[in-house]
This record gives structure tokens, sequence and C-alpha cells, in this order.
């Protein structure tokens, strides 16, 4: 992996490949190899995998698939697949799985939250939800797959580029376009040297043309309390999409950043360079970093309502909604979580953290974790109010 660092911004690339991707089971041959040699289909995955430094998403197209394989063969890949570091599962269809007991790599793809057994694996932690509103797959991490056309079977992106929101409206464009187009050549020099040499998976079809760049934020916490208009930023955002679309002739995905290494990579840069954004960090000794994604901090006890907040007007802007991990000291109810979502203007990809679930790195080095004692719990949705008189005395 690279990581290149520029004046508020970090670009995050592999070496000599593209940075991450999805694949379509149904669309690829990979339903052939599942049905005829299940060793050689985790071998392809294995293979792309490694060359993919930032996540590999499959759409894992159940329905099209266990027509051509039988019930066991899927059941022991699922299996599989939900363990191998590195991917993840997307699936608009319940998992073949008797019983979830261990946090799996798997993702739930609906309009409305997952109800019955799949609610409550996903109310323990153990898989997370997308609420997917259109057509085609919102990918966390990646961006929106489109499968409704012809020859839609994989997408890969370029790399991902994280800015500061506060850092937006002040940035040298020339310098980031600048640096994207130096960074995507070298990557396609190498590779082009890697493919002549028969060092790419010929499972996987690469193609130049539908490969794109993502464009992150991080840092919305700060730029909230710094009493930002989120409108404006919108309008900066959008204007930077098509400039940076216009000049590498790709397409931009705009998404949210959640990690906290990178976060805190710009905060100190900020610090150190004496950049204008940096006004919007906390004061020392608070740590030099910006708070990741766009919410307030999930390693921090806050509302639930602040840790899954999302502008409206940023949210129009998203390819795929933003991962929220929410910690709270007991297994919530369905009931509560109904309640809750009702009360969002908009709903980001929900993944729970009860108090018998490891919160995921990165880790901090100044920044921890609270207990999940300490966050507050889903309500049940019973709203009760205090008796003005106590008759019983």
């Amino acid at each position: 992996m690279m990581i290149r660092e520029g004046q508020g911004f970090v670009i995050q690339t592999a070496q000599d490949s593209p940075w991450a991707g999805w694949f379509s089971v149904q669309e690829l041959d990979w339903v052939n190899l599942i049905r005829t040699n299940p060793s050689m289909f985790l071998r392809c995955l294995g293979e792309i995998v490694a060359f993919l430094p930032g996540g590999v998403s499959i759409l894992w197209n159940a329905a099209e698939t266990s027509r051509q394989s039988s019930p066991a063969l899927l059941t022991t890949l699922e299996n599989i697949l939900l363990h191998l570091p590195g991917v993840n599962l997307h699936i608009k269809k319940p998992l073949r799985y008797d019983q979830i007991e261990v946090p799996l790599n798997a993702w739930f793809h609906s309009p409305e939250a997952p109800d019955g057994d799949l609610a409550a694996a996903w109310r323990k932690g153990l898989i997370g939800w997308v609420p997917q509103q259109n057509s085609g797959w919102s990918l966390p991490g990646i961006g929106h797959a489109s499968t409704d056309q012809k020859d839609c079977s994989a997408g890969m992106l370029w790399g991902e580029v994280t800015i500061p929101a506060s850092a937006v409206h002040h940035l040298e464009i020339e310098n980031l376009k600048s640096a994207l187009e130096d960074t995507q050549a070298h990557i396609e020099r190498v590779l082009s040297h890697r493919i002549n040499a028969g060092a790419w998976p010929q499972s996987i079809p690469f193609r130049r043309r539908k490969t794109t760049w993502r464009l992150t934020l991080t840092g919305g916490w700060e730029f909230q309390l710094s009493g930002q208009s989120w409108e404006a930023l919108a309008l900066d955002l959008s204007s930077l999409q098509g400039f940076l679309s216009n000049q590498l002739k790709c397409r931009i995905h705009i998404g949210i950043n959640h990690n906290a290494r990178i976060a805190g990579m710009l905060g100190e840069q900020a610090m150190r360079l004496g950049l204008p954004w940096r006004n919007s960090l906390s004061l020392p000794p608070a740590p030099p970093s910006f708070t990741p994604g766009i919410s307030a901090d999930p390693r921090k006890t806050s509302p639930l309502e602040a840790r899954a907040s999302i502008p409206k007007s940023i949210a129009a802007l998203l390819s795929d909604p933003p991962v929220v991990l929410l910690r709270v000291p007991v297994v919530p109810s369905m009931k509560g979580i109904s309640a809750f979502l009702r009360g969002l203007e908009v709903q980001p990809a929900i993944r729970w953290l009860p108090p018998d679930m490891p919160p995921p790195g990165p880790f901090h080095a100044e920044i921890s974790w609270d207990p999940a004692a300490t966050f507050p719990a889903v309500a049940d949705g019973k709203a009760s109010h205090p008796k003005l008189f106590d008759w019983a005395e």
C-alpha cells in the first residue's frame, strides 16, 4: 500500500495494481467455477484479494447461483467467504447459516432494516446493514455498483483521496489534480508491466475505462462545530467532483472516510504546516486529529443521533452510505431500533457494537474507545411521563 500526502489531502493506492474492487458472482465465470471447481474459485478470489489492499466486495447473487449449485456446497462456500480477511460479502437474501455466532464480513442490503433471524444477528453486531433504496448495490468503501446494464460484472478503484471537510473550500485544486494524475500514470505503467508478464488473474477482466477514483471526506464533526454551512460544502464538493472527473477522464465516487489513521495524519499535517483549516481542530492538549467520518466520534460517549447524523445536502452526493459503528451497553431491541431509525433524517449503513463485540481498528495511540457501559442505550420506544402527583401517598 502507498500513501501520498499533499497539502490538505491524503491519497491511498496500491503499489502496482488498483486499490479496491467489486465483483458480481452472477456475471463472471466464477458461477461455473463454483459449480464445477470450488477450490479453483477460491484460488481466483485469493489472487485478486492479494492485489487489492483496499478490499474486495463480492456481490453474492445467491438466487441465481443456487440454481446451478447444491445448497450444501453454497453453504460451505459462504462459511469460507464470510471469514476471509479483505473480503466483504454483499447479500440481498438471507444467509444459509443455521445460527450466526461470530462476526462475519457480511452486509445485508434492503430498503428496510433486517427482520427475523437476520435481525438478531444484526442487533448483536455479527453482520452489517446497508439501507438500499435504489437499484444496483451501494457498497461501503467502494461506491455504487450498477448491475442493470450488460457487461457490469466488476469495477475497480485507482485509489482513494481523503480531504478534511473544513479544507475543501481552501484546497489548491491544481495541486490535487497533478498529484492524482501522477499517481494514476504510475499505476497504469506498472500495471501494464504486470499484465504483459502474465501476472494478472485471467479470471478478472481489467477495464481502464471502468476504473474510478473515490473522493472522501473526514473531519465532518469539526466542520459542524465550526459553524460552517453544509450546503456550501456540498457545492464545493460537487464542483471538485466535476473538475476531477473531467481532468482524469473517469468517474469520481464521493464517500466518507472512517479511518482514524488517515484522520490523524491530516490533523497533524494541518498543525505542522499551519494550514488554514487547523482552526477547526480542538486546541492542545487534545491530540491533533480530525474526527474520522462525518458524525460524532464513534469512540467517545455521545448520543446515538450524534454518531449517526448525516447532513442531507451531503448525503445527496454520496455514492455509498457512510458506515456508522454504534457502541451500545446492551444489545438493542428491534422496537427501539425502529424508533431510532424513524428519527434519522438520513439512514447510514449501521453496524452495532454491543459490549461483547471488540471495537475495530485501526486504533489511535492517543484516542481510545470509551467503555461500552458509558454509552447510552437504544430506548425501547416506550415513552413515559412522570406522574405529577403520587396518589398512593
